[in-house]
């Protein structure tokens, strides 16, 4: 991303000056093939990957403005760094006298970024920046590093973005829709400082979470970006909070969310999953990495109210063994969840979903990348409830927990997509047991008196 923004600026500098000082000293030749393309070709060189635009207009009193722009990927990676409809830079002349670029308004129009990473975690913008001439003044030009002039933006816009975020295996990390900003920088005598305002109509992470109307102000500096307060909905509720990517010495970055009065159910039908869940909630949550999710580390807690479950293999099962409907769609009063994340896996070492009649409490983790489940958890009945299990033989599967609930452990394994639970199983051997108990007890009790 630091390549990608110092990139960015240095070919700027390259391109206003080159064509400023070129064109002073040939006005004639601006708009020819010739020189339109020796622009072009001294930003791929200063990229190191192709550049090129469909249409461009040069103007020394004017500026520049170039339709149809394409970027490639450097080399390792296939298709399209960045699109663009539009690049529209307007400049004054007379600063130029007094060593600074000062430009009124420059725009990138519905740009389409799209970062991706390789086998090894290297992202395609990290293999930007190409070769530098040996001997920029045999070269005719200064190199864009060494040239003594402080560049000023009045307005930098970015109108209708769109981006994505892959991993290796393709899969999207994160992915953005409608995106502006508009904000004001300076650069130049190695400072680079800017801000302004972000908007973002939707924000994809991991086609899981979908947060809209996102705004908040931007900070840019050489070292780092930073969007603070941000302010956006999810599921119906809100969500604020913080990013900042940190640019100094590589790519990391931290954010924290808040989120309060979410939908349950639209979170998870957003998600694809099923609707086995409702409630509103509310959740605090940080993270932080370098790429994608085997880089990401983070915490948090989630809380819902009026939390029900509903379409539960796992309670629908069970309530169909035991012949207690009840157990299908409990209702609960408490449900929290507490969650670390490190090295790939989402660890929960606290889960309680707590009610009158039913209690589900346990802990496990989950493997990001196979969705595979790994959980052990604790089914509790109400006195009210474990009434109505008839069967002596399943009845036995239960422990007293001591304050009134029966409950019983089982496993969950599987994956997010097809769950895995041996908690009927669990239920058949007990009862099994407890048959082979009866009838060693009728071959070996106490014979009656004849």
């Amino acid at each position: 991303m630091k390549k990608v923004l110092v990139g960015a600026v240095a070919v700027l500098v390259l391109l206003v000056a080159t064509a400023l000082g070129y064109g002073a000293y040939r006005l004639r030749s601006l708009n020819t093939p010739e020189f339109r393309q020796g622009l072009l070709d001294r930003a791929s060189l200063a990229l190191g990957t192709r550049v090129q635009a469909r249409e461009m207009d040069i103007s020394v009193m004017r500026g520049v403005t170039l339709r149809g722009i394409e970027v490639a990927n450097p080399r390792g990676f296939e298709g399209r760094l960045l699109t663009a409809d539009g690049f529209v830079l307007r400049h004054r002349l007379l600063p130029l006298l007094r060593g600074r670029i000062e430009i009124e308004r420059l725009a990138l129009q519905k740009p389409n970024l799209a970062l991706a990473m390789d086998a090894k975690g290297a992202f395609n913008y990290e293999k930007l920046g190409g070769a530098r001439p040996e001997s920029p003044a045999a070269k005719g030009t200064a190199s864009p590093a060494s040239l003594p002039l402080r560049l000023v933006l009045d307005e930098l816009a970015v109108e209708d973005a769109t981006a994505t975020v892959t991993d290796a295996a393709k899969a999207t990390l994160l992915k953005l829709e409608g995106g502006t900003v508009r904000s004001r920088l300076e650069a130049g005598g190695g400072a680079f400082a800017g801000s302004g305002d972000a908007r973002i109509a939707v924000l994809d992470l991991m086609d899981t979470l979908f947060v809209r109307k996102v705004k908040a102000p931007i900070r840019l500096s050489k070292r780092s970006v930073e969007l603070a307060p941000i302010q956006g909905t999810l599921a119906g509720g809100e969500l604020s909070g913080e990013v900042k990517l940190d640019l100094a010495g590589g790519f990391r970055y931290a954010l924290s969310l808040d989120v309060s009065r979410a939908s349950v159910a639209t979170l998870l039908e957003e998600a694809g999953l099923r609707k086995a869940a409702s409630g509103t909630l509310r959740a605090r949550a940080s993270f932080e990495g370098t790429g994608g999710a085997a880089t990401m580390k983070g915490r948090g807690r989630a809380d819902i109210a009026d939390c029900r479950l509903s379409d539960s293999k796992v309670l629908g099962g069970l309530a169909l063994a035991l012949r207690v409907p009840e157990l299908a769609d409990p209702d609960f009063e408490e449900c929290t969840i507490d969650f670390t994340m490190a090295r790939g896996r989402v660890e929960t070492p606290s889960l309680a979903l707590k009610g009158a009649q039913v209690q589900l409490t346990g802990r496990g983790q989950m493997t990001m990348e196979t969705g595979a489940l790994d959980y052990d958890l604790t089914l509790a009945l109400a006195p009210p409830v474990f009434a109505k299990v008839t069967a002596r033989e399943i009845r036995s599967a239960f422990r007293d927990r001591g304050d009134g609930f029966m409950a019983i452990d089982f496993r969950v394994t599987g994956t997010t997509a097809a769950p895995k639970n041996d908690l009927i199983a669990r239920l058949g051997q007990a009862a099994a047991t407890e048959a082979v108990k009866g009838s060693l007890g009728k071959l070996f009790g106490k014979k009656k008196p004849f």
